[in-house]
């Protein structure tokens, strides 16, 4: 069986991927005008730059042998991931206000922007597989499972069966909870890349690269110090991109960072 407070943590996590970007966007239309298109097209470079770019060319990747040896190697293949996420995300901010969003390169629109690139992300990679789990479990818990097996390899209805019946209700919670922070961080990051553009110093390019590499990376802690203490420094990054997206409003005015 499932625990109602499992299903209940992916209900949470369910809301939160889907209400949470269209509350930021309301929120930030009403305050400060943000350009709606903004939004669609940090969708649409989240969309372009991993699901369309970077996660066919790691699906590639995985069937070639010699990658397949050397990520045997965790360390390699988190930095790998990290590097590879960074890199394709923020060359794709750089090119979506530096071509799609040239005449309205504004903090505002860079809010816009994070919130429709964070919040895409959210729908795609953690809401989506919540509504899942959710079908999943009620499967499970009305006596179904057999229904759920069928449409499932064997290998992957062992997994999906162990991992709602067993897992703590907080590790459902904490995809939420992780979504409410990194949508903040995309925010941040976009602030950053639009800074850059509009005042034609790559550099901070680069800054996004080497900041989004460091958000990614510290999952390699994870089999030897837990969950909670990648869920720690995350929070510290959260925290940090909240002062930096308050603050970066002058900066943007005064032109210095």
């Amino acid at each position: 069986m499932v625990s109602t407070l499992s299903i209940l943590s992916m209900v949470f996590t369910l809301l939160i991927c889907f209400l949470l970007p269209l509350g930021l966007a309301i929120y930030f239309f009403k305050k400060e005008r943000i350009y709606i298109g903004a939004i669609f097209i940090g969708a649409l470079i989240f969309t372009v730059s991993q699901l369309m770019t970077r996660i066919p060319l790691l699906q590639w990747l995985g069937s070639q042998e010699w990658f397949m040896q050397m990520s045997t190697n965790t360390l390699f293949l988190t930095l790998f991931l990290a590097l590879t996420a960074a890199l394709f995300e923020e060359t794709g901010r750089l090119l979506g206000f530096r071509f799609l969003l040239k005449n309205r390169l504004e903090w505002k629109n860079g809010i816009a922007f994070g919130i429709g690139h964070g919040g895409f992300e959210a729908i795609v990679i953690v809401g989506l597989a919540n509504i899942n789990n959710i079908v999943f479990s009620f499967l499970i818990n009305s006596g179904q499972s057999d229904k759920l097996a069928a449409g499932l390899p064997p290998e992957t209805y062992t997994y999906v069966f162990d991992q709602l019946t067993n897992n703590s209700p907080a590790l459902f919670l904490i995809g939420g909870l992780e979504r409410i922070m990194t949508i903040v961080i995309h925010i941040a990051l976009s602030l950053v890349v639009l800074y850059g553009v509009m005042n034609r110093k790559y550099i901070y390019w680069l800054y996004a690269v080497l900041l989004h590499t460091l958000l990614n990376s510290p999952v390699i802690l994870m089999e030897n110090y837990g969950i909670w203490v990648v869920e720690a420094i995350l929070f510290v990054m959260f925290i940090a991109a909240l002062v930096f997206i308050v603050k970066s409003r002058k900066w943007f005015t005064d032109g210095t960072f």
